[in-house]
């Protein structure tokens, strides 16, 4: 009798030990998501912020809004004010609405030549031209394009017979990278918008900004000053090629 009554009360303590040693574990647990959870309030864009903009134009303008995360989530760098340290720095790149926004994504303005980054050992050049020279307005910062020129040719024979100048069309730039699309602003934000500005002729013309070496660069320059300049806009596995060769002209357009 005094043997089961002890095998009772063994068993009785070997379980209260047992569920103490559980609940111990779950509350260690517990504890442990609970402080991965810990809720932060950070900084989301509520709409698309260009490159370029300030830190205090950012604020100026109420382009940021708190959400609630869970500490684990983020990132170290996560921000969830604008210190004034910011005011002066600029975003390197464009931010995506309801982007999370981090401290690593401002610079200072001299490092993105007044708000574009422009690749090493290049240079930016902007170009004017009408939407539909711009592949429709579809161009846009981080795009490759190819650029063409349409120049007059020197040809008296056609001339004399059609009463008009023969031109030619050739591919000038095979590939260059679109920096940005627009003009600067007074609060440091680059338009992505398609009414820069109206000519004369009523049509709407568009600035865009293409990253090149010197060479390009003279190109570019010259033919905007002699000719009429036209975009494609390519994907990787576009093909294009400046072989030496006739130009599509007037008379070979047909051929």
């Amino acid at each position: 009798m005094t043997r089961r009554i002890l095998g009772v009360v063994l068993a009785i303590v070997l379980a209260v030990i047992g569920t103490g040693a559980v609940l111990l574990y779950v509350s260690k647990t517990r504890s442990s998501v609970a402080e991965g959870q810990t809720a932060v309030t950070v900084l989301v864009a509520k709409e698309r912020i260009a490159a370029g903009t300030s830190g205090a134009s950012i604020k100026t303008r109420e382009l940021l809004e708190e959400v609630v995360m869970p500490a684990g989530a983020l990132p170290p760098d996560s921000l969830t004010t604008l210190n004034a340290e910011l005011d002066e720095l600029v975003l390197t790149h464009d931010i995506q609405p309801r982007q999370l926004l981090l401290k690593g994504m401002f610079g200072a303005p001299t490092k993105l030549s007044g708000g574009i980054a422009v690749p090493e050992k290049m240079m930016a050049v902007s170009l004017k031209l009408a939407v539909e020279e711009e592949v429709g307005g579809f161009v846009r910062p981080g795009s490759q394009i190819a650029v063409f020129s349409t120049y007059a040719l020197l040809d008296e024979a056609y001339k004399k017979a059609t009463g008009e100048k023969n031109k030619g069309t050739k591919l000038l730039l095979p590939r260059v990278e679109v920096l940005a699309v627009g003009a600067y602003g007074q609060d440091g934000v680059t338009s992505a918008q398609t009414n820069d500005g109206v000519s004369e002729t009523g049509k709407v013309t568009l600035l865009v900004t293409v990253a090149v070496t010197q060479e390009q660069a003279e190109k570019l320059i010259h033919s905007v000053r002699i000719a009429e300049l036209y975009l494609a806009l390519l994907t990787d596995s576009s093909e294009t090629r400046t072989a030496p060769g006739t130009a599509v002209d007037n008379r070979n357009i047909l051929r």
